[in-house]
């Protein structure tokens, strides 16, 4: 009897140990749970980017217009004068197209034929001063707002400047200047001419006018 129970108290200590065992599992378990979950993080400040593109702005003044009639051999006339101004917020190249429309009345002559006994037309500017841009010399396909029997002649990209313009140095002043040669003959009676300057920008930004000169074509310039 004394060593019957002896054995039942060793049986009860081992399942103890391993009840103990088991309660330890446990608790590891429910450790691992909470470390989990208990995980560090961190935010920065909020920051916001605002990206906007540049802008090729050119506007003109048109009030140096002029009409002229009645022109005789030998006249010429009060110049007319067209003022465009940059105000872009990128530099950018100008350039200036010239278009010249021109009629003749029955059994007559075109005003303006590119010789020189007709209507003889000279182009400048200043600020940049470009003493003589290239008049057109070559006929070309009238636009649909010619006046109906014209012929015309169209030159275009002539560069303004070498320098790029700024909107801090933005002004430039064309003008043109007309004259009707003392030999011009009778068959220039009653024709007529229109002079037609269309000034337009383009970025310097990725261009180039390597060489261009002022008041010519230039072609190494992407005007569009």
């Amino acid at each position: 009897m004394f060593g019957k129970g002896k054995h039942n108290r060793r049986v009860s200590k081992r399942l103890l140990l391993v009840a103990g065992s088991a309660a330890g599992v446990a608790a590891a378990s429910v450790f691992a749970a909470t470390a989990a979950f208990g995980l560090f993080n961190s935010t920065t400040a909020t920051q916001t980017n605002t990206f906007s593109a540049g802008t090729v702005t050119l506007t003109s003044d048109t009030s140096g217009a002029c009409n002229v009639s009645g022109m005789l051999p030998g006249t010429s006339p009060t110049p007319c004068t067209l003022k465009a101004t940059y105000s872009g917020n990128v530099s950018a190249y100008l350039g200036l197209d010239v278009l010249i429309e021109t009629q003749h009345v029955s059994g007559g002559t075109n005003l303006y034929s590119a010789g020189p006994n007709d209507l003889q037309v000279a182009i400048s500017s200043t600020t940049p001063t470009v003493p003589s841009y290239t008049v057109p010399t070559a006929t070309t396909t009238c636009p649909l707002s010619a006046p109906g029997g014209s012929t015309c002649y169209e030159l275009d990209n002539e560069l303004v400047a070498t320098t790029a313009f700024t909107s801090s140095s933005p002004s430039v002043t064309f003008t043109t200047t007309v004259s009707l040669p003392t030999s011009s003959g009778t068959g220039d009676q009653g024709g007529a001419a229109q002079i037609i300057l269309t000034a337009h920008a383009v970025q310097s930004g990725n261009n180039s006018e390597t060489g261009c000169s002022a008041g010519s074509p230039c072609t190494t310039v992407h005007w569009s």
